[in-house]
């Protein structure tokens, strides 16, 4: 094995590597042909998505998760054969929000390039003051002291919000949308953090990045009513990610953030694989 081939080199094409930091030596491995092998990342990987299941968040109006078996057993030829029929909203559970979501003209899930996807992970913790407000926004000054500690975001950076709300009240759907309705009749009473907007706007005009990540089932605050968040985030056309589980595990700084979305041509979302590559 070549010594600056680094993990995951088998999973994704030359483009996608270099656009995450992860080099491959221009006439080794990358050449025509040739097949790098992955180094054992054990001990190194996180997996940030929930699984899709009865128990999956989907906004109260959408479509939830379901699975019907359609065959699960011994054919009448003697052999074992097993398939599920599901359905679903694009925007449920862990899963994507392309850019078209919230912003005309802007790109489907199947026009945002593959490198598009992979970046460093910033994880801004604003746990605290989430557990006191239900309708906390992050705000400028959490991304400047964050930076303060930390560095400057890295160019081409997901930057991801975590709220605690994963990890303190998943499955729980009433504790982290903030009510246990359903329908229309849910949708005034939501309470969950979000992004400030103005805090998105510093961050694509102010920070070169890939996108933004969140454990709670919008960027938007639960009580917002005119999503000026994801208007801003789409309208730059950047993707966000909802629903992103786990952030205990994930580090301020210095992991690799995968998002791996089902490649739905016209979607407007999809849900998505979303895991780390530790440093």
């Amino acid at each position: 094995m070549h010594p600056l081939v680094r993990p995951v080199a088998v999973v994704l094409g030359a483009g996608a590597l270099v656009a995450a930091g992860w080099f491959l030596p221009a006439c080794g491995a990358a050449r025509a042909g040739a097949r790098p092998e992955a180094l054992d990342v054990r001990g190194r990987l996180v997996d940030l998505t929930y699984p899709f299941d009865a128990t999956t968040i989907y906004w109260p109006t959408a479509k939830p998760f379901t699975l019907t078996r359609a065959a699960w057993g011994q054919t009448d030829k003697g052999y074992f054969y097993a398939s599920n029929d599901y359905a679903a909203s694009e925007h449920g559970g862990t899963h994507v929000d392309a850019p078209i979501h919230f912003a005309a003209g802007k790109k489907t899930l199947g026009q945002i390039p593959l490198e598009d996807y992979v970046g460093p992970a910033v994880k801004i913790d604003v746990t605290e003051p989430c557990a006191r407000d239900r309708d906390y926004l992050l705000t400028i000054d959490d991304v400047r002291a964050w930076e303060a500690s930390h560095g400057r975001i890295p160019d081409r950076a997901w930057v991801v919000m975590h709220t605690g709300y994963d990890t303190v009240h998943w499955p729980d759907r009433a504790k982290i949308l903030g009510t246990d309705k359903t329908g229309d009749d849910a949708v005034p009473h939501l309470r969950f953090p979000g992004f400030g907007p103005d805090t998105v706007r510093f961050l694509v005009e102010k920070r070169s990045i890939r996108g933004i990540a969140i454990d709670t089932p919008s960027i938007d605050r639960g009580r917002s009513a005119h999503f000026e968040a994801h208007r801003i985030l789409n309208g730059a056309d950047k993707p966000a990610v909802e629903n992103i589980a786990h952030l205990d595990r994930l580090p301020a700084r210095g992991a690799t953030l995968f998002v791996c979305p089902m490649f739905i041509r016209d979607g407007t979302g999809g849900p998505a694989r979303v895991f780390a590559i530790l440093p």
